[in-house]
This record gives C-alpha cells, structure tokens and sequence, in this order.
C-alpha cells in the first residue's frame, strides 16, 4: 500500500528538513502547519500546505484527509501538548490511520538522568513541570493511545545538529559571549543526532509501528564528547574563542541554583498582590479599587517604618547607575554537561534497521556550511557584519 504521510509541525526544524527529504525521495507528503510564519522553508518549493490547529478535531481532520502515516513534530504550550496531542491520536484513529510516529525527548530520563537510562527501559525521572514531564505524560499518552488500536512509535532524540540547528546555534552564541562553561577537560558525555539521522530513522519508522509503541533512542551513534562539539564550531565563530573552564563541583552547583523553583508562600503572595503592576490593574475595576485604597490607609496606620520596610520588600532597593555588568554564564546550557548518560541507540538498529547516514565529522562539515552562507562568516565583509551584529545599538 502507497503511503500518504502527513508531518504534524512541517514548519519547524525537524519538520521541515523532513518534508524537504521526502520531496527529494519521491514518498508523498502532507504538510500540516499551524500558521504560515516560519514556513518560508516549505513555501520556496512551491508545494502546497494544510494549516491546521490541533486544538480544532475539525480543521484536523479535514486536514488528515486522505493520509495513511502521521508525523508528530509539533511542539507548543500545554495546550498544545495535551489536549492537542489528544486530539491528534482521536482524530488519527477514528480516521484509520496506518501508523503514527511520535517525537519524544531524552529529557524524560531527567535532568540529569540516572546511569540506567543508557538504554529506554531505564528511569524516568523528569521533574514535574519540566519540558521532560510534559513529554513523558505524552509518550504515555501515545502508548495508551497504541494499546487502543492505532499502531504508533516513539523516537526519542537528544539535542539535534545538521542545518539550520538551533541548538548548535545557540552553543555558538554562548562562545562568542563566553559565557559557556567548559567542564573539566571537556570530554563529558555529547549526545546528539544530526537532523538527517533522526528523519531517516522517522521514515524507517513508518513501516514499524505497532501497539506496543516502544520508545527508541535515536543518536549519531558515536562517543561524542563536549569538546568534539566545540572544536567543530570554533571555525564558525567569527572571533578568538576563549571558552571559561570550571570544575565538575563548581558547575554542579551552578546547575542545582538554576534548577531550584521558588515554593509558594504566603509572603511572596501578598508582595505579588500589592506589586504596582498587580495594583493599576486592580484599579480599573471600581469594587476593587476602594479596597486598594483602604488597604493603603489600614499600611499608612502601622506607621512610616513599616510602611517604608513594606515597599522595600515590595519593589526592593532604589535603582542604581547601571554599571559594566559581567557576563552571566548560561546555566542552561552549561548544565547539559552534567547528564553523563550515552544513550545507546541499539533498539532502534534492532527494531527498525537504524543506521545513521551522516557521521558526526559530516554533520559537523553540513551544519558550519550552512551557518557560514546564513551569516557570512569568514567572508572578506564578515568584519564589518560581526561588528554590527555584535553591537545592535548602531542599527537603531
């Protein structure tokens, strides 16, 4: 049977580079985007795009149409996550859908993953709120969804690389800034598939789903490190690279700081409610208003030292002269160091004959190629758009 595969998220990074190899290989494709902003990638084909939104089952289904396979590569707020997904698995199997393939993330191990999540049958130990719990109560929601009747798969990337990565790019822009930290010696664990990789594996998949839906890693396959990464990036730079270098100790509690939520207290609650912003909306209502100003009079009452230990509590110290700040080091990113996991990627070569087509080097080459026309490093003008680019106040 031919397949008619629709791409849920086509617009995006992923989505896109998929419906771009597809057009190449000739398998028949269905571009379904949420809007036309970031779809200028799939416009200069000239093919045609269904928009849809995955909270309407109507313009859903209208869309899916016809199709035999889904790609889920969508990606939005909680919204989108949840009700959306559960519309996308209601709609797919009412419609008799062949096989869905969903896009799940390593970060469903946590952060950082326990040492048995080398292999998928290890922990999950995402935090709640996180952008791995929210993928894993999808991944769970797929699995019901397969056990149900619709044949589905789950591919599980970590960071993806090749053309028009963002994340590489923003590694980029943390060197420039240096405010990257290096860990030790730089040979933490790097777990990352190049963009291609993780659609072959997709379109491998297509023919693999079933009510099982076993969630598979999807890697390069090679003993990456950190300074692998960065080696391969410093070309593309545009200027010396001096990266910071910190100890696994030290970068463990920056990373524990940047992690931590504030708990909810009544303290904080009540310096939100009387916040100036919280206030001049409180205004606008009549009712609330008078209460707003019997609240000032009752804090009047318990005299001027309260009244000023209240409002420094409340909108803090006045400002200062803003002076050179130092760089603030991307906690974010840095902390990915910390992971210490290699994913294997060994049930995916069982299950759908997986074998990456682009090694790291050629993923590498791929990606500093396309930066490099996408910004004009190291052309002879390079000079004067790095100066532009890195001081945007003379663009004003």
């Amino acid at each position: 049977m031919s397949k008619r595969v629709a791409v849920i998220g086509a617009s995006g990074f992923v989505g896109a580079t998929l419906v771009e190899r597809a057009l190449q290989s000739g398998l028949d494709v269905v571009p379904i985007i949420h809007s036309s902003g970031n779809a200028w990638r799939l416009t200069r084909h000239g093919i045609p795009l269904r928009a849809a939104s995955l909270l309407d089952k109507q313009q859903l289904t209208s869309a899916l149409k016809g199709c035999t396979h889904v790609v889920n590569c969508s990606r939005g707020g909680d919204d989108v996550m949840y009700e959306g997904l559960a519309n996308l698995l209601q709609v797919s199997s009412s419609l008799g859908i062949s096989g869905l393939v969903h896009l799940s993330s390593v970060a469903v191990y946590g952060d950082p993953p326990l040492p048995d999540s080398n292999v998928e049958g290890g922990t999950t130990a995402a935090q709640p709120g996180t952008y791995g719990w929210i993928k894993l109560r999808q991944d769970q929601m797929v699995e019901k969804a397969a056990a149900q009747g619709l044949p589905c798969a789950i591919l599980c990337p970590p960071n993806i690389g090749g053309p028009y990565s963002g994340y590489l790019t923003s590694l980029i822009e943390a060197l420039r800034s240096r405010s990257l930290l290096l860990m030790d010696d730089g040979n933490a664990v790097m777990n990352i598939v190049d963009v291609h990789n993780l659609c072959h594996a997709i379109e491998l998949s297509l023919d693999r789903c079933s009510k099982e839906a076993r969630r598979m890693f999807v890697t390069d396959d090679e003993e990456i490190t950190w300074k692998q990464v960065i080696d391969g990036l410093i070309p593309v730079c545009g200027t010396a690279i001096d990266v910071p270098v910190v100890s696994m100790e030290a970068l463990s509690r920056f990373g524990s700081q940047s992690v931590n939520v504030p708990r909810s207290s009544i303290t904080r609650s009540l310096k939100h409610l009387v916040s100036d912003e919280v206030r001049a909306a409180i205004r606008k209502d009549p009712l609330l208003a008078k209460a707003e100003i019997m609240m000032r009079r009752s804090v009047t009452f318990l005299g001027t030292g309260v009244e000023q230990r209240l409002k420094l509590s409340v909108g803090g110290p006045p400002p200062l002269p803003k002076i050179a700040e130092k760089i603030k080091p991307n906690i974010r990113l840095s902390a990915q160091q910390l992971r210490g996991v290699r994913h294997s990627c060994e049930l995916a070569k069982r299950e759908i004959g997986y074998v990456p087509q682009y090694s790291f080097h050629q993923s590498m080459k791929a990606f500093r190629a396309w930066y490099s026309a996408h910004t004009g490093v190291n052309d002879p003008s390079w000079e004067l758009s790095r100066y532009l680019w890195l001081k945007p106040e003379f663009l004003v």
